[in-house]
């Protein structure tokens, strides 16, 4: 299970992440957006895009191991954190795979930035 959540920044401008059950943060918005409505359209690209093994790039420097989702264009959807054992980033791909297309959306622009980072 996992869920969306769109974030308004300190700058007012939106992004998001999708969260699994456990807490973990497994991918966040490439781009930060002046519109709410743009950030949905993100999160709709996500969920199609991640459908295909093929659009998920592995990565690695010298912080560690992380993953990007590209649409069909090659356009960066999101990316992940650092990941320190290859394996455990593999799990958090196929768990975006498999929990994007219902993922529930979490809006949380409306809160406050304290209670925002409470709720991450």
């Amino acid at each position: 299970m996992a869920k969306f959540q769109i974030i308004k920044d300190f700058d007012n401008k939106y992004h998001f992440n999708l969260k699994l059950k456990s807490g973990d943060i497994v991918l966040r918005s490439s781009d930060r957006t002046i519109a709410k409505i743009a950030c949905e359209k993100q999160i709709d690209l996500v969920r199609t895009n991640s459908k295909f093994a093929q659009r998920f790039s592995r990565q690695s420097d010298e912080q560690g191991s992380y993953f990007i989702l590209k649409d069909a264009d090659n356009q960066v959807l999101g990316r992940s954190g650092y990941y320190t054992y290859w394996l455990d980033m593999e799990r958090s791909i196929a768990a975006v795979r498999s929990y994007t297309h219902d993922a529930e959306l979490e809006d949380l622009s409306s809160l406050a930035q304290k209670e925002v980072e409470m709720s991450l």
